[in-house]
């Protein structure tokens, strides 16, 4: 963790590093964070990173150490009208990255970004119950929890409860 980090917005040619990076996050043992659904594709990534740059509103952010891809953050605006004003916001860290502030610079990073599209005034995410560490991150930039999808989630064998958690402004 010597190298510094830049934040940059995702562009096509990341896409294998993205595909790497999700590949290196689905294989990492006990990592439960994170859906289940495999890792996505190269193509399927050049195909995100296309529809987020030919949106008025969405960003993908990755983190980068040298050439080394360790994090990335997503938000996505509602696409009909009526919550196009909204967005969902995703962030993963490479397990070497983790607890160093990566995640928070990140986020940061990415709630600067919708504050500054015209009109947008509500970012929100689901984080599992249990997850205390993320959920500290999110309260300490201004989340708050807005209710909880019981036994919405079965990751670990058992069904556990998601939170909703909303920033507005």
């Amino acid at each position: 963790m010597s190298a510094p980090v830049t934040i940059a917005p995702a562009r096509v040619k990341d896409a294998p590093a993205m595909a790497a990076y999700m590949a290196a996050l689905k294989a990492e043992p006990g990592l439960d964070t994170i859906g289940t659904a495999p890792a996505p594709s190269v193509e399927a990534q050049r195909i995100l990173v296309r529809k987020a740059q030919a949106a008025e509103r969405a960003c993908i952010l990755l983190a980068w150490a040298g050439e080394e891809m360790v994090g990335q953050a997503d938000l996505w605006p509602g696409e009909q009208p009526d919550v196009a004003h909204a967005g969902t916001l995703g962030i993963s860290v490479a397990k070497a990255w983790r607890g160093a502030g990566l995640g928070r610079r990140l986020m940061a990073a990415t709630i600067a970004q919708a504050k500054a599209w015209e009109g947008f005034c509500r970012i929100e995410l689901e984080v599992t119950a249990w997850n205390a560490r993320a959920i500290g991150l999110y309260e300490s930039l201004g989340f708050v929890v807005e209710g909880a999808k019981r036994k919405a989630l079965n990751r670990r064998g058992r069904h556990e409860d998601l939170l909703v958690m909303g920033l507005i402004w």
